[in-house]
């Protein structure tokens, strides 16, 4: 029923059983841990969503900047910069940091924001995932890969 029609289910525990919560892709046992659902673990899911993706296409993007630097000095090689070995450690080990920094980072805590529910409406109007901050990420890697290249 409802839960099949919305983005996101969220199944309360109650008389009738536990279908409800098996159903939904979140499960609470009371109604009222619903405004923390949202307005933390929502909030907080969407922002470290957001700037994750964004990062993972800014870290793949300086590698390819700098191999098309590369091959654009070495008149068009078909040559890959870096070997295999270097690209796997890139992606997984060297990197790797920043995206723990991303995953757990907290902006604000529980307590402000249940309080300051102004802090969820600020998330509404797209301001983490927008194409001007795509595009400011997108700069930011040939920016990084071409200096990278060239110093």
């Amino acid at each position: 029923g409802m839960i099949l029609e919305s983005n996101v289910g969220i199944g309360i525990v109650g008389k009738e059983g536990k279908q409800a919560s098996l159903a939904g892709d979140f499960s609470i046992n009371q109604f009222s841990f619903l405004k923390r659902l949202i307005l933390w673990h929502g909030r907080l899911s969407y922002k470290r969503s957001a700037l994750l993706s964004q990062f993972v296409i800014h870290r793949g993007l300086i590698i390819s900047v700098m191999q098309a630097v590369f091959s654009l000095v070495f008149y068009y090689v078909s040559i890959p910069i870096y070997n295999g070995y270097l690209m796997l450690g890139y992606a997984t080990v060297y990197t790797s940091m920043p995206v723990f920094s991303i995953v757990l980072d907290k902006d604000t805590g529980v307590q402000q924001a249940l309080d300051y529910p102004p802090l969820y409406k600020t998330l509404q109007k797209g301001r983490s995932l927008s194409l001007k901050t795509f595009l400011i990420w997108v700069w930011k890697s040939i920016f990084q890969g071409g200096f990278i290249m060239f110093c």
